[in-house]
C-alpha cells in the first residue's frame, strides 16, 4: 500500500538530498536530471496537486531513492576532532 507524502515534505527531501551530494562530492550518485525532473521539481515547488505523469513520478521516487542510498552509505560521525570541556561554570562550555 502506498501512502501519500505532502509536497512539501518531498521537496524538502529533494534539496536536502541534493545539497548532501553537493557537500559529499557525490552528485554522480544521484540521476542525472532532465526536463522531467525540472517539470517534476516545478509541481512541487508550485504545491501543485494536477496530474503527475508516470514520467513525472518515476522521477521523483528515482531521486528521492538514490537520496537515501546515498545518505545510507556514508557513516554519521558528529565532531570526531572535538570535544566540549566545561570550565566548571555552568553555561560556560568550550571546544579543545
Amino acid at each position: 500500500m502506498r501512502r501519500k507524502v505532502p509536497l512539501g515534505a518531498v521537496l524538502e527531501a529533494w534539496n536536502f538530498f541534493e545539497d548532501l551530494a553537493r557537500g559529499l562530492d557525490a552528485v554522480h550518485r544521484l540521476p542525472q536530471q532532465g526536463a522531467v525532473h525540472s517539470s517534476a521539481y516545478e509541481k512541487l515547488l508550485g504545491g501543485e496537486f494536477a496530474a503527475w505523469s508516470p514520467d513525472e513520478q518515476r522521477a521523483v521516487l528515482e531521486l528521492i531513492t538514490a537520496g537515501v542510498e546515498l545518505w545510507n552509505s556514508f557513516p554519521v560521525i558528529a565532531n570526531p576532532c572535538s570535544v566540549i570541556v566545561s570550565d566548571g561554570e555552568l553555561g560556560n562550555p568550550r571546544v579543545s
